[in-house]
């Protein structure tokens, strides 16, 4: 159960994840060592699964993003594992996620320009024996983006 100190602690590192524990006490409005205290617990817990910088993906050099929606055979159980494996291993598929509806699977990937997109899904997606069937959705503009959860929803 997350409390509503821990919320504080949380929304603060969501806003600024390198902040000092002097900082972070006190933007919360407790003690150092309370603060300390439940950080380690939500890490040792798993709420806080790490602290990464976020990059911008253009200015990184990537200029092109797409979601690939894909089907894939799932006759067996080592099938989706080898599917799994092989999404793990790509550096191209940032996020992958398994969906009801009329696709198994939607990913979102990067590259460096189309012809990279395109090298990789004709040349490495499509060679995943476990795909069936893939479908492409270049992103035009990003309007959103926020790993930030809403903590203080009622």
């Amino acid at each position: 159960m997350i409390t509503d100190q821990d919320k504080k602690i949380l929304g603060t590192l969501q806003n600024n994840g390198r902040m000092s524990m002097v900082d972070l006490a006190h933007e919360a409005n407790m003690s150092e060592s309370t603060c300390l205290r439940r950080t380690k617990s939500l890490e040792e817990v798993g709420v806080i699964k790490g602290y990464s910088a976020n990059l911008d993906y253009e200015k990184a050099g990537f200029d092109v993003m797409a979601f690939v929606q894909v089907n894939i055979n799932q006759n067996s159980e080592a099938e989706f594992d080898n599917f799994k494996n092989a999404v793990r291993a790509s550096p191209y598929i940032l996020e992958c996620y398994s969906l009801s509806g009329p696709y198994d699977h939607l990913m979102k990937v990067v590259a460096r320009n189309n012809k990279e997109l395109s090298h990789f899904i004709l040349k490495t997606l499509k060679t995943f024996p476990e795909i069936r069937d893939a479908q492409t959705l270049f992103v035009l503009h990003e309007v959103k983006h926020t790993n930030a959860l809403p903590l203080d929803l009622p």
